[in-house]
C-alpha cells in the first residue's frame, strides 16, 4: 500500500462509567479517635530514663498506622477493579493496530538506515579526496562521520556546501597539527645533535603529550647531569692512574732495591756459617792483600818486569774499574759472582743492578 491514509478516524469507545462512590462511616468517630491519639502524644520526647516505654508506644503507633493502610490499600484495589477488567480488554483489542505500526516502524528504519550508509560512504569518499597527497590519515576522522551523515547535510545524496567546508575545517587543522609537530621534532633533534645525545626518548615524550619546551628543559637537565658524571668519572680514572703510577713506581724502586741487595750477597748456596766467615774483617782483609796482588801481578807483566818479583816491593796501590756485565738470568749473575769470589776477587761492589 503506497497511499497515504488521512483524516482516518477510529472509532470513539463508547463505555458507561459510572463514578464510584465511597461513603466512608463514622468519620466523626474516626477523626476523633486519631484527634485523641495525636493530644496525646503531640511534643512528647523520648527520654533515657523512659525509653522501655517509649518503645512500646512507637511500637502501638505504628501496628494502629500499619492497620488503617492496609485497609485503605483494600478499598483502593476494590475500586480499581472494574478498571483493571476494562484495560485487559482493551489491550487485546489494540494489538493488531500496534502489530501494523510496528512492521510499518521497521521498514521506515532499515530504508533510512540504508540512507544513511549511502551518505556514510560519500562522507568517506570526501576524507579520502580532501586528505590525498597529504600526511593525514583520513580513519582518524571516523568519529566523526556519523555526525556528518545526517540527512540536514545533504541533499539527497549530495553533500552541502556546510559539509564540506567542516570536513575542510578540521582537515586543515590536523595538517597544521602535523607541521607543527615535524617543526617540534626537528628542534629537538637538532639540540640533541648538538649536545651529542639520542633523540628518541625525547621524541617520544613529545609523543607521549609533553610541549616542546618541557622536553628541551628535560634534555638540558640530562645534559647537564651527563656532563658532570662523565667530568666526575674523569676526575676518579685520573686519580686512579696516578695511584697505580704511584704503586708502580714504588713497585719498582722496591724491586730495583732488592735487586741491589741481591747483588751484593753471596748466593744462597754458600751456608750460613760460610758466610759469616766470609764476612770476619781479618778475611775480608786477606781477600783485599790478595786482589791487591793480583793487581800488581798484572801491572808487573804491562810494565815487562819480572813476573817472580815480590809484591811488597810494589807500592801498595789500588785501582778502580767501572764494569758493565749483562746477565741472562739471576743465577748467571750468581754463578760469575760465586767464580770471582773462588778466584780472589770478592771485594767488589754493584753500584746499580737493575732488570733491563
Amino acid at each position: 500500500m503506497s497511499e497515504v491514509i488521512e483524516n482516518q478516524e477510529v472509532k470513539d469507545i463508547q463505555i458507561e462509567f459510572k463514578p464510584a462512590v465511597i461513603n466512608v462511616l463514622e468519620k466523626e468517630k474516626f477523626k476523633e479517635s486519631i484527634d485523641l491519639i495525636v493530644a496525646k502524644y503531640e511534643g512528647h520526647v523520648p527520654s533515657a530514663e523512659n525509653l522501655t516505654v517509649d518503645r512500646k508506644t512507637r511500637a502501638e503507633l505504628n501496628k494502629l498506622i500499619t492497620k488503617i493502610e492496609t485497609r485503605r490499600k483494600e478499598i483502593k484495589k476494590s475500586i480499581n477493579i472494574p478498571y483493571a477488567e476494562f484495560e485487559v480488554w482493551y489491550k487485546k483489542e489494540i494489538a493488531p493496530m500496534e502489530k501494523v505500526i510496528e512492521t510499518i516502524d521497521e521498514g521506515i528504519k532499515k530504508i533510512e538506515a540504508e540512507q544513511k550508509e549511502a551518505r556514510k560512504k560519500v562522507v568517506h569518499e570526501l576524507l579520502v579526496e580532501l586528505t590525498t597527497d597529504t600526511e593525514v590519515d583520513s580513519r582518524i576522522f571516523e568519529n566523526f562521520v556519523d555526525d556528518w551523515a545526517k540527512a540536514s547535510n545533504f541533499n539527497d545524496v549530495k553533500p552541502k556546501k556546510q559539509l564540506i567546508d567542516s570536513i575542510t575545517y578540521v582537515i586543515d587543522g590536523e595538517k597544521q597539527k602535523i607541521a607543527d609537530y615535524k617543526a617540534d621534532k626537528e628542534t629537538i633533534s637538532s639540540f640533541c645533535f648538538g649536545n651529542n645525545v639520542s633523540d628518541t626518548p625525547y621524541i617520544r615524550m613529545l609523543d607521549s603529550g609533553k610541549s616542546v619546551s618541557e622536553v628541551m628543559s628535560a634534555i638540558s637537565e640530562d645534559v647537564l647531569f651527563e656532563k658532570q658524571r662523565k667530568e666526575a668519572e674523569e676526575k676518579r680514572k685520573e686519580a686512579e692512574r696516578q695511584r697505580q703510577a704511584e704503586l708502580e713506581k714504588q713497585k719498582q724502586e722496591y724491586e730495583t732495591r732488592k735487586l741491589e741487595e741481591s747483588f751484593n750477597v753471596l748466593p744462597s748456596h754458600v751456608g750460613e756459617e760460610t758466610a759469616r766467615a766470609l764476612s770476619q774483617p781479618e778475611v775480608v782483609e786477606h781477600f783485599k792483600e790478595e786482589f791487591d796482588k793480583k793487581a800488581a801481578q798484572s801491572q808487573i807483566e804491562i810494565s815487562g818486569t819480572t813476573v817472580n818479583e815480590e809484591p811488597e816491593n810494589l807500592p801498595n796501590e789500588k785501582y778502580m774499574a767501572v764494569i758493565e756485565i749483562y746477565f741472562s738470568s739471576i743465577e748467571e749473575k750468581n754463578q760469575w759472582k760465586q767464580v770471582m769470589i773462588d778466584n780472589g776477587f770478592g771485594d767488589f761492589k754493584a753500584t746499580e743492578f737493575k732488570k733491563i
